[in-house]
């Protein structure tokens, strides 16, 4: 008997889901608009609508989706209003309405709804990281990692290396308080061990250059 990682590694081989299609959302995995029309379109799942109210702030629509000999009915509704009058501030609540009606149609079909997938139109919540939340969230994480008793120090100089490279990418980045942790937490493991990754003038160009600046950046 498959497991449930087994069971989900199988589906997303036949939708042809990619990382970029998912990402976490505290308990649930949010698949985007893109990943809900690959799964549609490699279980050949066929959505028909029937309009159940709407109204200029409020729309309420029913999907039903076939596949094969299966059939579903579920719903997708839109009210506009901010905090607990409305899940939305657009005016394009019927559009949404469908939208919602047709994620879950398609994820329940294909079996993702029972998985903890959902898809982020869903709700106004379910909305893919920026690019700075991602990197403030990896940046805390090596933090984490470095400060950790268990961190060793190849895998503090594996992380510094990363962070080196980034830095140059990218100069007075996020990356920098990491660098910063490193150097506090295993400065002088690297200059007694004899660490080959960095000479001791580069450690000491490194920390003229990082540890006179703030982390507030983050």
């Amino acid at each position: 008997m498959s497991t449930n990682r087994e069971r989900l590694n199988t589906l997303y081989k036949k939708f042809g889901l990619e990382k970029e299609d998912t990402f976490k959302h505290q308990h649930y995995t949010i698949l985007t608009r893109s990943g809900i029309e690959k799964v549609q379109r490699g279980a050949n799942i066929k959505v028909h609508y029937e309009v159940i109210k709407c109204e200029p702030e409020f729309s309420c629509v029913k999907a039903f989706a076939t596949m094969k000999d299966s059939e579903i009915e579920t719903f997708g509704s839109c009210k506009r209003g901010k905090g607990g009058d409305g899940n939305t501030i657009s005016w394009y609540v019927m559009e949404i309405a469908e939208k919602r009606a047709m994620s879950r149609a398609v994820l329940k079909m294909a079996g993702l709804y029972e998985m903890n997938h959902m898809g982020e139109d869903e709700s106004e919540d379910f909305k893919a990281p920026t690019r700075s939340q991602q990197t403030a969230v990896e940046v805390n994480r090596l933090i984490e990692e470095l400060k950790d008793k268990n961190c060793s120090l190849d895998r503090a100089k594996k992380i510094i290396t990363d962070m080196q490279e980034r830095e140059a990418e990218n100069p007075n980045s996020p990356w920098v308080a990491v660098i910063n942790v490193a150097m506090h937490e295993f400065g002088d493991e690297f200059y007694t061990r004899g660490d080959e990754l960095l000479t001791e003038d580069q450690l000491t160009d490194l920390e003229e250059n990082y540890t006179s600046k703030p982390d507030d950046d983050l």
